[in-house]
């Protein structure tokens, strides 16, 4: 019992500590991305990742979800909270696309090649996921919620896309085009392909490279972390293991 006790404290402490790492990057470290400056770049999605590696969906959704409504205390709703449900989504997205590649299409023990396959394949997903919602609901509702008359908004309302266009001349971005959807493909397309590129890197360096492999070089500290990679059914010794099985 006390040995329960503790796996479950120590994991209790590790995805609070991890909750708030992520929060920390999603505010204090991230820069502009320069085609679009109020878009930012930041690393807070790898930490979902990460979370979701050690304790499975449940530690990547809890994280995704703490650390937007540490960002919702701290600084309030984003545009009728449009800001902090994209964030939401987008942690949560990041968490879909390695699950599938992991444990769907299970690239993730195959060598680094298909590893990396993987990363593609969740970078290709949280863009154009991404780009869709944002030509869909989410652009057009944040640059409608701080009109006059404050409402969700959809692409199909010509008022919101007249906006958006407006918006985005005034700002000199895109000014020589007039398509809609074009001028959302080349805006939030490359922007979410590298930040998800970044993201993914850096659990790459963190995790496969690091933390995955001071796991299995301690089989006292495998019992904290049985999630979607660590399961106690699963785990082997150095000795038992090939060598294309070492990296998650």
């Amino acid at each position: 019992m006390r040995r329960n006790a503790d796996e479950i404290v120590t994991r209790i402490v590790t995805v609070a500590i991890l909750s708030g790492l992520a929060f920390v990057l999603m505010t204090f470290a991230r820069i502009p991305y320069p085609p679009a400056p109020w878009l930012m770049i930041e690393l807070s999605d790898m930490v979902v990742l990460l979370a979701y590696a050690l304790y499975g969906f449940s530690g990547g959704i809890v994280v995704s979800v703490i650390k937007t409504l540490l960002d919702l205390a701290v600084y309030g709703l984003v545009g009728l909270g449009i800001g902090n449900i994209t964030a939401l989504f987008t942690s949560l997205v990041h968490v879909l696309g390695l699950f599938l590649t992991s444990h769907v299409f299970r690239l993730f023990n195959k060598g680094w090649k298909l590893r990396f396959l993987g990363y593609g394949i969740i970078v290709a997903l949280v863009s154009s996921t991404l780009v869709f919602l944002n030509g869909l609901v989410i652009t057009p509702s944040y640059l409608t919620v701080f009109g006059e008359n404050p409402h969700f908004s959809t692409c199909f309302d010509k008022g919101a896309i007249s906006n958006v266009l407006s918006y985005f001349h005034q700002n000199n971005v895109m000014n020589v085009l007039n398509s809609y959807f074009l001028i959302i493909t080349l805006i939030y397309g490359p922007f979410n392909i590298l930040k998800s590129s970044l993201c993914c890197l850096a659990y790459e360096f963190l995790f496969n490279r690091l933390i995955f492999v001071l796991m299995h070089r301690s089989p006292k500290m495998q019992k904290y972390f049985i999630g979607s990679i660590f399961s106690k059914k699963k785990v082997q010794t150095e000795e038992e293991k090939k060598p294309e099985e070492k990296e998650m």
